[in-house]
């Protein structure tokens, strides 16, 4: 009894195959069953299951073993985890969903904070004054527009902050001579990671609203949550500094400490940047 399958023309690269995969672009053999409502389920259910299957174990592995994703996407297996730019993506949609819940914007600066306690508000008051006039308003009419205006360029541009993050991991691990994909991952994989825990912090934010407290108005409960954060993603990048990078004793504390200082600038960056994207978009 001959147990091979029959021939088949592949119907994308149009080469004759004799497995179950086209070996040049791995299209699979249409089977009869496909063609049926039952196998349009099946193949929606297995997509689902493998889809469910790879992000939850990338988002275990991101949490519990820091580093170790940026490790396989160099070195490999890659198939059972979501890349690190997917995920990323996919944590941002995450972040955006529980601003809107939460009714937060953890990363948009009102243009009264750019004015007042920003590094930069010194200098860039007559810029402001000089946009303001360009439209022929005030800072009155002006001022609700642009802090509208940079929440919504805040949640979109998060991405902005991956590469120069990337520099500072370059910059501070050179000695490691790893190319700068890698530094890109660990970014990008740490941003991700950020992500998600300022998701636990607005899910913990939107308890205590309900619970009757002032939330973000709180000073203190403010000033906690961004201390928990800063702590939280201090230790995520010591842990990861081992497996990507091969640090080890005090140079590997002091330069996690390098590297949560050059992500507190690139947030700071960030805002900069924000500033002026929506000074003179809005």
């Amino acid at each position: 009894m001959n147990d091979e399958a029959p021939a088949w023309t592949c119907p994308t690269c149009h080469r004759a195959v004799v497995s179950e995969y086209c070996p040049g672009c791995g299209e699979r053999r249409l089977r009869p069953r496909d063609l049926t409502l039952r196998g349009l389920l099946a193949q929606m259910a297995q997509s689902i299951t493998n889809l469910d299957a790879r992000l939850l174990r990338t988002a275990r592995s991101i949490v519990r073993h820091p580093g170790e994703l940026t490790v396989r996407y160099l070195q490999g297996p890659r198939k059972p985890y979501i890349g690190p730019i997917a995920f990323f993506l996919l944590a941002n949609v995450l972040f955006v969903a529980m601003e809107a819940l939460t009714d937060s914007n953890v990363f948009a600066t009102h243009l009264a904070s750019h004015l007042r306690t920003q590094p930069w508000s010194g200098w860039i008051a007559p810029f402001v004054a000089d946009r303001v006039a360009e439209l022929h308003t005030t800072m009155e009419a002006f001022a609700p527009k642009f802090d509208k205006a940079v929440a919504e360029h805040a949640k979109s541009l998060v991405a902005l902050m991956v590469l120069p993050f990337a520099l500072v991991a370059a910059l501070v691990y050179r000695g490691a001579r790893r190319p700068f994909v890698a530094h890109v991952a660990y970014s990008l994989h740490f941003h991700a990671f950020m992500l998600l825990s300022l998701c636990v912090l607005l899910g913990v934010l939107a308890v205590d609203v309900w619970f009757g407290g002032a939330g973000l108005a709180s000073r203190v409960f403010d000033n906690a949550l961004a201390l928990v954060h800063l702590v939280v993603c201090g230790l995520w990048l010591y842990l990861a500094s081992g497996p990507v990078y091969g640090a080890r004793g005090a140079r590997r504390v002091v330069r996690a400490l390098a590297m949560a200082f050059g992500a507190m600038l690139t947030f700071l960056g960030y805002r900069f940047v924000l500033l002026w994207i929506t000074l003179y978009a809005t």
